[in-house]
C-alpha cells in the first residue's frame, strides 16, 4: 500500500510555529532584562560612599558663573549629591500607592549623559534611563549653534538610526521607546527648569536654565564643562 499523502501546508505550519516560538522567546528575554535593574555602583555621588558628604549649592554656583562670565566644571559627584539633597521623590498617578521613586542619578560619559530614575515596585527596584547628547557647531561668524538630542548615539557604526534612547532595566531601547516614559523625565526636568507662561525664555532662574544659557556645553567622562563666555575674535584666533 502506498503511504498517505502529506497534508498540504505542513511545512509552512511548522515554520510559522518556529517563528512564533522565536518571537515569544525574544519577548521573554527582553522582559527579563527589563526587570533587572542596571548596576549603578560606578556612579559617583550616591550610595554608601556618599553618606556624610554635603552638596554645593549648584544653583548659586551656576548663577555666579553666568554673572561673572567664567568657565565652570561640575563633577558627577557634585551633581548627584545636589540631586540627593534637593529633589523630593514622589510617584504621581494611580500607581503611587505601589510605586515609589527611590533615587535619581546622572552618569556622565564621554559626549553624553545618562539620567537614571530608580523606582521601587512592591519593594523591588527597577531602573529607567534616558541618554542626552549635546552637539554644538561653531559658525564662521563665531556664533555657536546648540542642539540637544535625546539619545546616546547609534547602537553601532553601521546602524546610525535609530539612536539608543536609554535603558529599561538593563535593556537598551531605541529613542522612540522614550515616548512612553517621557512624562516622568519632563516632571523631573520641571523641578530644575523655569517654564514661563508665555512660552518665551527669559533671564535664567533655575539650574537647567543657567546650563542651557551657557555659550559652550560639553560632557566628558565624569565632568560637565560649562562656559558662559560668548565667542570673541581673540578666542577664535589666539594672538590677534
Amino acid at each position: 500500500e502506498s503511504p498517505p499523502p502529506k497534508a498540504k501546508g505542513s511545512c509552512l505550519g511548522k515554520l510559522m510555529t518556529f517563528v512564533v516560538f522565536l518571537g515569544l522567546a525574544g519577548l521573554g528575554a527582553a522582559l527579563y532584562f527589563v526587570a533587572q535593574p542596571q548596576d549603578l555602583s560606578d556612579i559617583d555621588g550616591r550610595g554608601p560612599a556618599a553618606v556624610g558628604k554635603s552638596s554645593r549649592n549648584l544653583k548659586e554656583v551656576l548663577k555666579n558663573s553666568s554673572d561673572g562670565a567664567y568657565p565652570l566644571k561640575l563633577s558627577e559627584e557634585e551633581i548627584n549629591l545636589y540631586l540627593r539633597d534637593t529633589l523630593a521623590f514622589k510617584q504621581a498617578g494611580f500607581l503611587g500607592e505601589w510605586v515609589d521613586i527611590e533615587d535619581v542619578a546622572v552618569r556622565l560619559e564621554e559626549d553624553r549623559a545618562e539620567v537614571v530614575i530608580v523606582r521601587s515596585v512592591a519593594g523591588y527596584p527597577l531602573t529607567l534611563s534616558m541618554y542626552i547628547r549635546i552637539e554644538q557647531i561653531e559658525q564662521p561668524d563665531g556664533r555657536i549653534t546648540t542642539r540637544i538630542f535625546r539619545n546616546g548615539g547609534p547602537y553601532q557604526e553601521w546602524l546610525p538610526k535609530p539612536g539608543i534612547g536609554g535603558r529599561f532595566g538593563q535593556l537598551p531601547v531605541p529613542e522612540g521607546f522614550l515616548l512612553t516614559v517621557m512624562p516622568s523625565f519632563q516632571q523631573l526636568a520641571g523641578v530644575y527648569r523655569e517654564v514661563p507662561e508665555s512660552g518665551k525664555r527669559g533671564k535664567p532662574v533655575k539650574e537647567v536654565d543657567f546650563i542651557e544659557d551657557m555659550a559652550r556645553i560639553s560632557i566628558a567622562d565624569g565632568k560637565l564643562l560649562l562656559d558662559p563666555r560668548p565667542n570673541t575674535r581673540e578666542m577664535l584666533m589666539p594672538g590677534g
